[in-house]
């Protein structure tokens, strides 16, 4: 059973006489934190961020985020003049019992909607509000959490949408928001007395199934980092604490992504290339058909760049859902890749340039086979991410 903290941030015992007298006769604290970082260049991240080839993997090095008492330190950002990214730092934090107002922090995510954060002792969640339900909307997140076999991850997509495939009639569809619970079970008060966590997401945006959407423009992709954490929630308000920190990176200029609706609406529209600059050519492939290829591949300006490739897929223990590789450029091709993208799932890839690394989420949903063509659907999107 976990007890609640007697300090903000830290596990601990079960009070005993003079920590509840203590505790009862301190101050409930809210703390809320909306921090404007500015912009993130190519080549730039957050704080956390390391080399590629710098101790552990990214997978191994995010492990640790589980295993120490307590909630994680607050992540940086790094600012910077450069045009075309918006990074926004969201930090939720209280412990006490604090005004209904405090327990959510809500951010703007461009041109799609709203995303909120709530954690309150009878609900944890991330919820994503649309400004349009006719569009297909997407977030995407891999959730990371110790389970009583081990650490698990669980890919999860948030989707609001009024139809749900080309022949829908758009009578029926989601209600807007729609969120995911960060909770794995309750407790005495709605939700279990202690929860920790983190995760890596991403949201996009189309139109909706029943329109054809190969030609049109992209609209921009929000990626994101998450933590969180709780404790005290069984117990009295004076026990209780809870935090989530999110970083989320937003690109303008270099947009990725592959849509179509239907085989017709593939026609011309399969492949993507992308300059990045000071990284070399991005490339995405989505093909039609039962054997089309679904791939992922750079052509970088430097034949020493390599790359770490992590894919996850489906839900249960980490060793069994999360595939990663190390890759260098193919001396025939030139190319990073090509690498193989899942029919439904989340990818990151962390370009190590030697001085600086790179990283970009990609989440896909695929279906290609269905002998009514205009059912076939290909959602891919990709962007710069913040850790």
């Amino acid at each position: 059973m976990r007890h609640p903290a007697r300090n903000p941030g830290q596990s601990g015992r079960r009070p005993g006489r003079v920590g509840l007298a203590l505790a009862a006769a301190a101050l409930s604290t809210v703390i809320g934190v909306v921090a404007v970082v500015g912009v993130l260049p190519v080549g730039a991240s957050t704080a956390d961020s390391g080399s590629a080839g710098s101790t552990g993997s990214p997978a191994q090095r995010d492990s640790a985020r589980l295993a120490g008492p307590g909630a994680e330190p607050t992540m940086g950002a790094r600012s910077s003049n450069s045009t075309g990214t918006r990074t926004r730092h969201v930090t939720l934090e209280w412990k006490g019992a604090p005004k209904a107002s405090r327990y959510t922090r809500r951010v703007g995510i461009p041109e799609i909607g709203q995303l909120a954060l709530t954690c309150r002792p009878n609900e944890v969640q991330i919820s994503l509000r649309a400004k349009e339900r006719d569009n297909e909307t997407q977030m995407w997140l891999a959730k990371y959490e110790d389970k009583s076999y081990g650490q698990a991850v669980a890919v999860k997509t948030v989707r609001i949408y009024r139809y749900a495939n080309a022949n829908d009639n758009g009578n029926g569809g989601t209600s807007n928001p729609q969120h995911e619970g960060l909770n794995q079970a309750g407790g005495k008060n709605g939700v279990e007395n202690y929860g920790k966590g983190y995760g890596h997401g991403i949201i996009s945006q189309r139109q909706g199934r029943n329109d054809p959407v190969g030609a049109d423009p992209l609209k921009p992709v929000t990626t994101f980092d998450i933590n969180w954490y709780w404790n005290g929630f069984d117990y009295p308000p004076q026990y209780r604490y809870c935090k989530i920190d999110i970083v989320l990176v937003t690109k303008f200029n270099h947009r990725l992504g592959v849509n179509w609706h239907g085989d017709a609406d593939a026609e011309g529209n399969v492949f993507q290339q992308v300059r990045i600059p000071s990284l070399g050519y991005l490339q995405l492939r989505c093909e039609t058909g039962r054997f089309g290829n679904m791939l992922v591949s750079l052509v970088p300006d430097s034949n020493k760049t390599k790359v770490y490739v992590e894919t996850v897929t489906g839900e249960g223990r980490v060793e069994d859902h999360v595939d990663t590789r190390n890759a260098t450029v193919d001396r025939a091709t030139g190319k990073l890749g090509p690498f193989p993208i899942p029919n439904n799932g989340i990818m990151r890839f962390y370009f190590d340039k030697g001085s600086t690394t790179v990283p970009f989420m990609l989440s896909s949903y695929e279906k290609t086979n269905d002998p009514q063509g205009n059912l076939n659907t290909c959602e891919i999107a990709m962007g710069q991410f913040p850790r």
